[in-house]
């Protein structure tokens, strides 16, 4: 299994970040092709809506300044990965402004190929799963409004689908201060859990 760990903030230390570091420490444990990519060292510029509104990614599925800005680098990495997880702070009850930006560019590019008659245009996202980890500061409140502003993505781009063993979304985090501990203890044992569909420890549907 090859895990991408996308992280959405821009701190190296902290609650967030701590998530990142222990997702990086269970894959170390348990030998999965593992890298942490967080999304503030990417500067990419948000998406201009070409043209009318639709660039070269409706057609496509590549944005135009791609290779400008590090995105298509970075679409490349979500292509070869076999699972996701992704950890980002709550800002205003959303997903943070800076995973926001890679997720709006790669959902324009992944989410297009449903209307595409080639059949060999499949969303690279389909059939992969996905743990969603949020992180609230403050008093703690708006992850679930960020759960659901990341599965609407996820569920364009054919990600959120059936049977949860090894696809869709895998499981959902939600951390705040009062609970942080346990929840790095949730997440090393899910990453864990979803690793052992791929190497057979654990049969899917059981």
């Amino acid at each position: 299994m090859k895990l991408l760990i996308i992280s959405g903030t821009p701190k190296t230390e902290g609650i967030t970040h701590s998530f990142v570091e222990a997702a990086v420490e269970v894959a170390n444990e348990r030998g999965i092709n593992a890298e942490a990519i967080r999304r503030s060292d990417e500067k990419l510029d948000k998406c201009k809506m070409c043209g009318d509104g639709w660039g070269i990614c409706f057609k496509q599925h590549v944005c135009a300044f791609g290779e400008e800005d590090g995105f298509s680098a970075l679409q490349k990495k979500m292509h070869e990965a076999d699972a996701y997880v992704y950890i980002t702070p709550v800002y205003w009850g959303e997903m943070s402004e800076e995973l926001k930006i890679f997720i709006d560019k790669l959902r324009r590019c992944e989410a297009t190929k449903q209307w595409d008659a080639r059949e060999s245009e499949v969303s690279q996202l389909k059939g992969k799963p996905s743990i969603i980890v949020a992180n609230a500061g403050g008093g703690g409140g708006g992850t679930i409004t960020a759960f659901m502003d990341i599965k609407r993505a996820l569920v364009h781009m054919s990600a959120d689908a059936w049977p949860r063993e090894t696809s869709g979304i895998f499981d959902m985090i939600a951390v705040n201060r009062w609970n942080q501990e346990y929840k790095r203890v949730a997440l090393k044992a899910a990453i864990a859990e979803m690793h052992k569909y791929f190497t057979g420890e654990l049969a899917a549907n059981r």
